[in-house]
């Protein structure tokens, strides 16, 4: 089996996280990368907007110039551009003014996240669509680039077979089997099966583990029926390189939830720029490469969002 190589230009019409709410409203503008693109980010009063870092005159990065009021002015020569509509309202180097305006893409909020896509930046809802429904709120969030596809980073978040394979897993299962209702082990099989399927998500089942695993274009969401929710988001930046986005919020009374995010910020966060990162990294070109691809029954959320979410839009390989 051979992978097809990963064409970003056909996923321009997927929402993928960007920035969080907090960290755009706090600075007003901010630089981004998706899909091998760079973006400038701006706030307009919580209506974000997207657009290509480049200035229409010389191609001078517009997030290195300086944000006032509601407007960007590049550092090269003083144009400045509208945060609303992208149109040119200042060209002090000129006697006479010159038409153009920043290349706009789609943005919008939702949950903690701000997401961006390069396709129509009118098609808001056929870009929320591609979204889970609700996007939590009120999360604990880490961030780290794998050296993937973003379909592998993704499948990483939702791989119960490696999980016990971590180093220092073992003695901390201990502890947190105490706050779980099933008695599976780590190490032992874990069968999955697609249990539905609709036009935004495929959710995967693993009964042994007592997991509900639903699996979108951008994100997973593995929900334990416990304390722990989690809901991952993946950024491509390159064909292979990805931004993860670890979101967790716990459900549980308020002690439970505040030792929840002590292990989430502390040993979820390690395990992640550790062997997650290192592994999915260091097995992803012999994957691409198609030289050893064997899918189990372990394996059935990456089939499954192989199958609905990345081949329809990718040429087969040759």
């Amino acid at each position: 089996m051979k992978a097809p190589a990963l064409d970003l230009d056909a996923f321009d019409d997927v929402a993928f996280p960007v920035a969080t709410v907090a960290e755009l409203r706090r600075k007003g503008l901010l630089r981004a990368e998706l899909l091998g693109r760079q973006l400038l980010l701006t706030w307009n009063d919580g209506t974000p907007r997207a657009w290509a870092d480049s200035c229409p005159h010389l191609g001078l990065p517009l997030s290195l110039g300086t944000l006032k009021r509601d407007r960007v002015q590049c550092r090269y020569h003083g144009w400045a551009f509208s945060t609303d509509d992208g149109r040119v309202v200042d060209q002090p180097t000129l006697r006479t003014s010159q038409p153009c305006s920043m290349k706009r893409f789609g943005a919008l909020i939702a949950g903690d996240l701000v997401f961006a896509w390069l396709g129509d930046p009118e098609a808001v809802e056929a870009a929320r669509a591609t979204l889970p429904e609700e996007v939590l709120t009120g999360i604990s969030l880490y961030r780290v680039v794998f050296e993937c596809p973003f379909y592998l980073a993704l499948f990483s978040s939702v791989d119960y077979a490696h999980f016990p394979l971590h180093t220092g897993y073992r003695p901390l299962y201990s502890i947190y089997k105490r706050f779980r209702s099933n008695e599976h082990q780590p190490g032992s099989a874990f069968p999955s099966k697609v249990v539905g399927e609709d036009d935004r998500r495929v959710t995967v089942r693993i009964d042994d583990a007592d997991r509900t695993i639903h699996m979108y274009a951008c994100a997973s969401e593995m929900d334990d029926r416990g304390v722990n929710f989690f809901q991952t988001f993946v950024t491509p930046l390159g064909p292979m390189r990805t931004l993860y986005w670890e979101c967790y919020r716990p459900r549980g009374n308020p002690l439970t939830n505040a030792l929840a995010r002590m292990t989430f910020r502390t040993v979820t966060t390690r395990l992640l720029n550790g062997e997650d990162r290192v592994w999915t990294g260091a097995s992803a070109p012999n994957f691409v490469a198609g030289d050893n691809i064997h899918l189990s029954e372990n394996d059935v959320p990456l089939g499954a969002h192989l199958r609905k979410f990345v081949l329809p839009r990718l040429t087969p390989p040759s």
